[in-house]
């Protein structure tokens, strides 16, 4: 791992700015630390520890900050304790994120056990860098406009320039910015060739399948993994899933997001236990237990996310007023998150996750979560079929949150 900074130089910033940024780097750091552990990538690992250490700046800018603004009284003082709870949490789950990171450096092998542990069915799009070269054609184009995604096959989640990570869709593109993007393997080696990068990428974006860590000829070893697979793939969709929700809930005092998290995390509790358990019984079948070492500290990293955030969320279940910094933070978010009941004349109704990603239903929403009676659903198959009375959590622009609204369901929101 990069040597820790002994060092660091003070530069104010706002409030608003600070808690910005930090929402944007936990956000970066979730794709960061599962795509290191997903691909095995040292790379990717260390870009988590860097944001680590940045979020650790932040904290204390944010705490600073408030010890200079001398709240006037109690009243004051209450008002500011929501920011003061929430850089705290942001600074534990980001430990979290950095510690499922640094897995890759405990666990050599750690990338066979979380394919073999995650949904066979679902395959991760690798993350990578990708340096923009002389002689790019995105050089001056402004990010928005160059449309990656439809026309290159692939996301763009943040630009990185010298040492700062940009995230703007205005930002123009510069000769030797590091792109950090997401995608399949075949688009993103048509855009590295387009940017002129041939530096190799620095680690293995393809799968292999001759490793055999684990005889899965066993039956019993087999129906362990079964079971190991299940919760796994619930453990860390759920904790995923509270940081997006948690945040939400604080920018926008969602008391209802709120209480959905703390349900999570009851959850959780329940299938950590299970799963602790279920690997010590795996361990007692393989022959090197410790090559289950860093898969242990996956979930017990996901436990910690999980508590961070519902840490939050009991803070706005108190009640708070958001104070005025955190006011105007949410007045510059261009994204919100909304909760909708999908009704019998819904137009998402018995459509797949796949058909609603069509633009005249999706309107820039994702859907983050759905509740069917008492069960969450945390992950979408292209052929899930939606039905009425699910109740959906999407996160989408603020100018079109109607539009959507008005497509899950119509006569609620009808004119």
């Amino acid at each position: 791992m990069p040597k820790r900074s002994k060092k660091f130089k003070y530069k104010p910033l706002s409030l608003k700015d600070i808690i910005r940024e930090m929402k944007q780097n936990i956000d970066l750091m979730i794709d960061l630390a599962y795509s290191a552990i997903k691909f095995g990538s040292k790379e990717l690992a260390d870009e988590a520890y860097k944001m680590e250490q940045r979020i650790h700046e932040l904290t204390f800018l944010l705490n600073f900050q408030i010890i200079q603004a001398h709240p006037g009284g109690l009243n004051e003082a209450k008002t500011l304790e929501p920011i003061v709870v929430m850089g705290y949490s942001i600074d534990k789950i980001s430990d979290a994120l950095c510690d499922i990171a640094r897995t890759v450096y405990i666990n050599s092998d750690i990338s066979y056990f979380v394919q073999l542990f995650s949904d066979i069915s679902f395959v991760p799009e690798p993350i990578v860098k990708i340096r923009v070269n002389k002689d790019c054609s995105f050089i001056g184009q402004i990010r928005k406009e160059v449309h990656f995604r439809s026309k290159y096959g692939v996301d763009l989640i943040a630009i990185r320039r010298r040492n700062k990570w940009l995230f703007e869709k205005n930002e123009k593109l510069a000769r030797n910015d590091i792109l950090l993007v997401k995608g399949e393997i075949q688009p993103i080696i048509d855009l590295k060739a387009l940017c002129k990068d041939p530096e190799p990428f620095s680690f293995d974006i393809g799968y292999k399948d001759d490793q055999l860590l684990i005889d899965l000829e066993n039956p019993v070893i087999c129906e362990k993994i079964e079971k190991l697979q299940r919760n796994y793939v619930l453990i860390t969709d759920v904790s995923e899933t509270m940081i997006e929700l948690a945040l939400a809930a604080l920018f926008f005092k969602n008391e209802e997001l709120a209480e959905d998290i703390l349900e999570m995390e009851e959850l959780m509790d329940g299938l950590n236990l299970a799963f602790e358990k279920d690997l010590l019984d795996l361990a007692q079948l393989v022959e090197t237990p410790r090559d289950l070492t860093g898969i242990m500290r996956i979930i017990f990293s996901c436990e910690l996310i999980a508590d961070s955030a519902t840490h939050i969320a009991e803070n706005i279940i108190k009640g708070f007023e958001p104070h005025n910094i955190l006011q105007q933070a949410i007045r510059e978010t261009s994204e919100i998150v909304v909760r909708e009941t999908l009704s019998e004349d819904s137009y998402f109704k018995e459509k797949t996750y796949n058909e609603l990603q069509d633009r005249r239903y999706k309107r820039g929403f994702h859907i983050i979560a759905l509740k069917r009676e008492d069960k969450w659903i945390y992950r979408f198959r292209p052929d899930f079929i939606f039905e009425e009375g699910d109740l959906i959590i999407g996160l989408g622009p603020k100018e079109t949150v109607m539009e959507w609204r008005t497509c899950v369901n119509p006569e609620k929101y009808k004119e």
